[in-house]
């Protein structure tokens, strides 16, 4: 069976790191798999090329405005003649679905990797693209919830599973005299990291302990300027965009992850697997394995006193029960999200509509 990924870009972010991780093992997949993007590629493009998939990078300009992406992809489809087209990211569900469609592919998978702000018009759009689908693959319960309470699909149309996530490389750990907190993720206002930057200021305990920010993004320098004025730059490190962000994640006591908004959080499940525990915004799919006190802590992202008085309680804890919570989620991460899993899921509901 002949089966078409297709997403929005090939580079580094969330439906990256699902590719990635569903890549990574050649042996356990059971069907032929290409990858495709509408726009650029990049990390993940090089990545999955040596692993020796096929993959098209058409260097498109994704925008759904732009119509030019159904033709270039309904020629696409047509040459390939795939037996399934599946699609994730809101750009390629838009152009991908509409030109699997016109190009008589008879099995087609949507997926939605986040919670959508969509204008009424756009739902709408979703909601008739959607009707040409098997199935509207959402990365968590949350994800379905909001997608039918807004119209876009119905109960039966949408069926959750989880993202997968790699198992990271391990690296020695090196000790610090420093309780180190980290993020890991882009460097945008909806990932709300100056709620973080402003309760790491508040703390007391501030110059006991390290901030590492992972990542990049429109908000960086914003973000580098106000630890200057709060004069806490001397313990914050930007690293920038890592291609293995567990060699920093790995020498961290606490992941921290303050986002308004998130669909699941691979991040998150990456850091669980290492055994760093993790202080995340109850949103989204989060709280469905984040649970509070047990797997890990919640806070809401909107309130500063309370992030800063979790990581001020964590900072206390004795590092026995820092550590029983770190062993709990690693337990759950590798029990509910492994490549295995995920991949013998898909392939079962790719094969029920064959």
């Amino acid at each position: 069976m002949k089966i078409i990924r297709l997403t929005t870009l090939l580079d580094f972010g969330g439906q990256e790191r699902q590719f990635l991780c569903f890549s990574e093992d050649k042996t356990i997949l059971h069907h032929h798999y290409i990858f495709a993007s509408i726009g650029y590629g990049g990390h993940a493009e090089k990545i999955i090329r040596e692993r020796g998939f096929e993959v098209y990078v058409f260097n498109m300009n994704p925008s759904i405005k732009n119509f030019k992406n159904i033709v270039r992809l309904y020629r696409f489809f047509k040459y390939i003649k795939p037996d399934i087209v599946h699609t994730a990211a809101a750009e390629a569900n838009f152009h991908g679905i509409i030109a699997a469609r016109l190009a008589g592919v008879k099995i087609i998978f949507g997926e939605e990797i986040g919670i959508p702000d969509h204008s009424n018009i756009a739902k709408i759009s979703f909601k008739f693209i959607y009707r040409f689908t098997k199935k509207v693959i959402c990365v968590s319960n949350a994800v379905k919830k909001y997608l039918i309470s807004i119209g876009e699909i119905n109960d039966q149309q949408g069926i959750v599973l989880y993202n997968p996530v790699s198992i990271p490389q391990q690296y020695n750990i090196k000790k610090s005299n420093y309780f180190t907190l980290i993020y890991v993720g882009r460097l945008e206002k909806v990932k709300n990291v100056d709620l973080l930057i402003a309760a790491f200021a508040k703390l007391k305990e501030w110059e006991k302990m390290k901030l590492v920010i992972v990542g990049d993004g429109r908000e960086r320098a914003y973000l580098e300027q106000m630890t200057k004025d709060l004069k806490v730059d001397s313990n914050i490190e930007f690293k920038g965009f890592q291609s293995r962000p567990e060699k920093f994640v790995n020498q961290a006591d606490l992941f921290v992850l303050p986002s308004y908004s998130e669909g699941f959080g691979i991040a998150v499940v990456e850091a669980m697997y290492q055994g760093v525990p993790c202080l995340c915004s109850k949103v989204g799919g989060i709280p469905e394995f984040i649970k509070d006190n047990e797997t890990g802590w919640l806070f809401d992202p909107n309130n500063i006193q309370e992030l800063t008085d979790c990581i001020k309680n964590i900072y206390k804890l004795p590092k026995n029960e820092l550590k029983n919570i770190a062993e709990k989620g690693k337990l759950y991460a590798t029990n509910n999200f492994s490549s295995k899993i995920y991949i013998s899921k898909l392939e079962n509901i790719y094969e029920t509509f064959l």
